[in-house]
C-alpha cells in the first residue's frame, strides 16, 4: 500500500531536467525562463510538482523568481559564490531535548559555528503518521525565499525518504535507511560500539548477553546488534546465550526484564543498556538487589550521550568528539551541499571508546 510520498517523480530529477533544459538551450544569466504552467507542461507533471522542482532551483541559486516579472536564468554558484544558508529546521522526535539535551545544545554551537548566519529551528515530529507534517514543513522551506537547510535525528523511514526527494541540502544525524544513500550523515562507529561490547563481554567471561534496546529501532541499532551477534558467535555463545529486549524508558519495565533475565540466568549475566535512561533505571535496580560475585549482572551502556567520559557509575561507550565538533562537521556538510551541489554526499564517522565506570 502506498504511503503517499513515492507518488510523485522525484523533485531533484525533475530540477536536474529544467537545468538541462536552460542549458541545451544556452540560456545566460538574467534570460526569461519558463513560467510555472510551460514549465508543468514541459516535465509533464502537475503545476504542484512543477512548482516545487523551481524553488529548488531557486534555492540553489540557478534560477532567480520575480513575482509578477516571472523566473530568470541566475549565474551559476560557481560565478557568484555559494549562498549561505540562513536556517537550518532540525527534525527530530519528540523527546529529543529530554533525552539529548546537552547534545542538541552542543550541535546547535557547533552548526552555527560553521554557519554564522543560519537560525537553527526545531521541528518535533507527531508521535503517528509524520508524513503530512513533514510535507507541509518540506513545503513551507522551499516556498521562502532564505536558503535553507535540514537536520534530521531520529526519525523514522518516511521522513529521511521525503526530505532526501526534496533535494534540499540535508544531513542525518544517525544512519541511513537501505535505499537512501543520497543523503549526507553523520554517525558513530557502529562497528567500533559492537567490538567494545564484545571486548567487555570476554574480559568479564560472561555467558550470557541480554540487550536492552529502544522501543524504537533504528539503522544504527540493527548495524550494532548484528555485528555484536556475529562477534558474540564467533566467540562460541550461542543463539541461545544472546537475547534482545525492546523496552521503553520506564524504570519499572527495565527493572522487570532485569528481574526476570536474573531468574533465567542466575550468574554471569551481562546487561547491554541502548540508551541512557535504561542505563541508569539499571544501575540503580542492580543497587537494590544487592547481589555479590557472579551473582551480579555486568552493566555496559552504548548510546550514551548525557554523561562525560568518567562520570558515569558504570561502563560507558561515548563518542570521543564533543557535541560542538560533531554540529561543526553537520554544519560544513551542509554548506558543502550549497557550494558544490552536484558533489556526492559526505560522510563523517564519530569514533567511539570505553570508560571504565
Amino acid at each position: 500500500m502506498s504511503t503517499g510520498y513515492s507518488q510523485t517523480p522525484h523533485i531533484v530529477a525533475l530540477a536536474r531536467r529544467l537545468e538541462e533544459d536552460i542549458r541545451q538551450r544556452g540560456l545566460k544569466p538574467g534570460d526569461a525562463y519558463l513560467d510555472l504552467k510551460k514549465s508543468a507542461r514541459m516535465l509533464g507533471v502537475s503545476s504542484s510538482t512543477a512548482n516545487r522542482a523551481l524553488q529548488l532551483l531557486t534555492q540553489r541559486g540557478a534560477l532567480t523568481r520575480v513575482q509578477r516579472l516571472g523566473t530568470f536564468v541566475s549565474a551559476p554558484p560557481a560565478a557568484t559564490g555559494p549562498r549561505a544558508l540562513r536556517r537550518v529546521f532540525m527534525i527530530m522526535h519528540r523527546g529529543y531535548l529530554q533525552q539529548e539535551g546537552r547534545l542538541a545544545d552542543g550541535l546547535l554551537v557547533g552548526i552555527q559555528s560553521q554557519l554564522p548566519g543560519a537560525e537553527v529551528q526545531f521541528n518535533f515530529l507527531p508521535a503517528t503518521d509524520p508524513a503530512p507534517f513533514v510535507h507541509r514543513l518540506l513545503g513551507e522551506i522551499l516556498r521562502a525565499k532564505e536558503p535553507a537547510g535540514i537536520v534530521i535525528t531520529k526519525a523514522p523511514y518516511v521522513v529521511q525518504r521525503l526530505v532526501k526527494d526534496s533535494g534540499l541540502p540535508a544531513v542525518v544525524h544517525g544512519s541511513l535507511y537501505p535505499s537512501l544513500s543520497g543523503l549526507a550523515w553523520v554517525e558513530q562507529d557502529n562497528p567500533g560500539i559492537a567490538r567494545l561490547i564484545a571486548r567487555f563481554i570476554r574480559t568479564h567471561a560472561v555467558r550470557q548477553v541480554c540487550v536492552l534496546a529502544r522501543e524504537t529501532m533504528f539503522p544504527g541499532d540493527n548495524e550494532v546488534l548484528a555485528e555484536l551477534g556475529r562477534l558474540l558467535g564467533a566467540a562460541g555463545f550461542s543463539a541461545a546465550d544472546f537475547s534482545v529486549r525492546h523496552l521503553p524508558d520506564d524504570p519499572r519495565a527495565i527493572a522487570a526484564e532485569i528481574d526476570a533475565q536474573i531468574a533465567r540466568h542466575p550468574t554471569d549475566l551481562c546487561l547491554v543498556c541502548r540508551s541512557d535512561a535504561k542505563a541508569e533505571a539499571a544501575h540503580q535496580h542492580l543497587g537494590t538487589l544487592k547481589l555479590r560475585g557472579r551473582r551480579r549482572p555486568r552493566l555496559i551502556a552504548s548510546g550514551v550521550l548525557q554523561h562525560t567520559p568518567g562520570s558515569a557509575p558504570y561502563p560507558c561507550i561515548y563518542p570521543t568528539l564533543p557535541p560542538e565538533e560533531i554540529g561543526a562537521a553537520i554544519g560544513r556538510l551542509l554548506a558543502l551541499q550549497v557550494s558544490h551541489p552536484k558533489r556526492p554526499p559526505g560522510s563523517m564517522v564519530e569514533p567511539v571508546a570505553l570508560s571504565a565506570g
